[in-house]
């Protein structure tokens, strides 16, 4: 697994996770590995790295987000890797705002936008708004833009989100009870099911992709 900031001898291990990425059942090539330890007491830092390079996309990105156990989101470390170009980005989740900077190719650009909602673009970043349902302002990264210079901008959008009936689901031996929470914003729709700590075991998408955990460990 890949890191922007190595776990230090201090963390504790809480959890780990490996999702497989398939499209209508065969895999992509891509996956997502991750870990959630504590630092200190009252602190939890989640490192994710979803690995695409040997899917069609090529594409890399890490996550390395620190927040208190009660939720509250105090910084994030994001990095990019993919069409040519490598996108750097520090975010910090002030009382009123999301204040930061990334660099593309060199330029630095400032970012700002009102507190709210986060998640960030991948299936564990997604497990992020759990607990929420109903309608809501968020703020996530764009990765939808066809200008490299929004690539990871703060985006503004309206999700409306819902949380359905439990099935149960099996990963190796292990049995799981999970409950399908919808999002949806602009044009887009996910589905991550939620084990009974609210994380995400597995995702779905509209046209066929899906993530499914593989080796879920919790310490």
């Amino acid at each position: 697994m890949r890191f922007i900031v190595r776990e230090q001898a201090n963390e504790k291990p809480i959890a780990a996770g490996l999702l497989r990425y398939e499209r209508d059942g065969q895999p992509t090539g891509a996956v997502e590995k991750w870990r959630l330890t504590s630092p200190m007491a009252g602190y939890e830092v989640l490192r994710v790295d979803l690995d695409a390079r040997d899917a069609p996309s090529g594409h890399s990105f890490l996550f390395h987000l620190v927040r208190q156990q009660n939720g509250r989101f105090e910084r994030l470390g994001a990095r990019f890797w993919g069409d040519g170009m490598i996108v750097e980005e520090t975010l910090i989740f002030e009382e009123q705002r999301i204040t930061g900077t990334r660099t593309i190719k060199g330029k630095t650009y400032s970012l700002d936008a009102p507190i709210s909602l986060f998640w960030f673009p991948s299936s564990v970043g997604l497990g992020l708004l759990a607990g929420h349902v109903g309608e809501y302002t968020a703020v996530t990264l764009n990765t939808q833009s066809n200008s490299y210079t929004e690539t990871f901008d703060l985006q503004n959008v309206t999700l409306n989100t819902s949380l359905g009936d439990a099935k149960p689901l099996t990963i190796g031996s292990r049995g799981f009870e999970i409950r399908p929470f919808t999002i949806q914003w602009d044009n887009q729709s996910r589905t991550i099911w939620l084990d009974e700590n609210n994380w995400p075991l597995k995702m779905e998408r509209g046209d066929g992709l899906t993530a499914v955990e593989t080796r879920y460990i919790r310490y």
